[in-house]
């Protein structure tokens, strides 16, 4: 009995730091990592991190759910016009997003039919429509933007993010001008 705790200790200390080098390499070098420098970080055979997450996808899920849950919950700044808003929000994000490249390279390469593609699609369509809604009474955005558009900028700008030495903070500054340009009245 004491030497089977014994064991699901070691597997769940496996686990975790699995899961901490993993998140680490990801963030370091996005979905490129090798699953054997994943293991060799965490101090673990490829057998057992293969035990614990059987496909490149399970791990990649754990690890960056987290982060899209993180994205689920940011939302548009009140109290500010939806231009204005879209800006602070566009920029917040992005800028956060450019610290865990795995999550760059999800967002921007990841199949739409993924269910937590799905959903954060849905969720930036939800910011979108707040946007299109404030622009109703102060009239920022063009009267032709729709939610959607919204939410295609945002993942357009991710996008971008990827191609940005860096991630320099002005280069995105930049990128978030110019995608607010198009969406905003004449």
């Amino acid at each position: 009995m004491e030497q089977e705790r014994k064991q699901r200790r070691d597997a769940a200390a496996n686990r975790e730091r699995i899961l901490a080098a993993a998140g680490e390499a990801f963030r370091q070098s996005g979905m490129a990592v090798d699953m054997r420098a994943v293991a060799a970080g965490a101090g673990v055979g490829v057998g057992t991190l293969y035990r614990h997450f059987p496909t490149r996808e399970h791990l990649v899920q754990a690890v960056t759910g987290t982060d899209l849950a993180a994205l689920a919950r940011a939302v548009l700044p009140a109290g500010s016009s939806a231009l204005e808003g879209l800006r602070e929000f566009f920029t917040a994000t992005i800028t956060a997003l450019t610290a865990n490249q795995a999550m760059i390279d999800v967002l921007a390469g990841g199949a739409p039919s993924d269910a937590d593609l799905e959903r954060c699609l849905a969720h930036l369509t939800g910011i979108g429509q707040e946007a299109v809604d404030r622009s109703r009474a102060d009239r920022t955005l063009a009267p032709d933007v729709t939610a959607s558009d919204i939410a295609y900028q945002f993942l357009g700008l991710v996008r971008i993010t990827q191609l940005v030495p860096g991630g320099e903070p002005s280069a995105i500054e930049r990128q978030v001008e110019l995608t607010l340009r198009g969406l905003a009245a004449d």
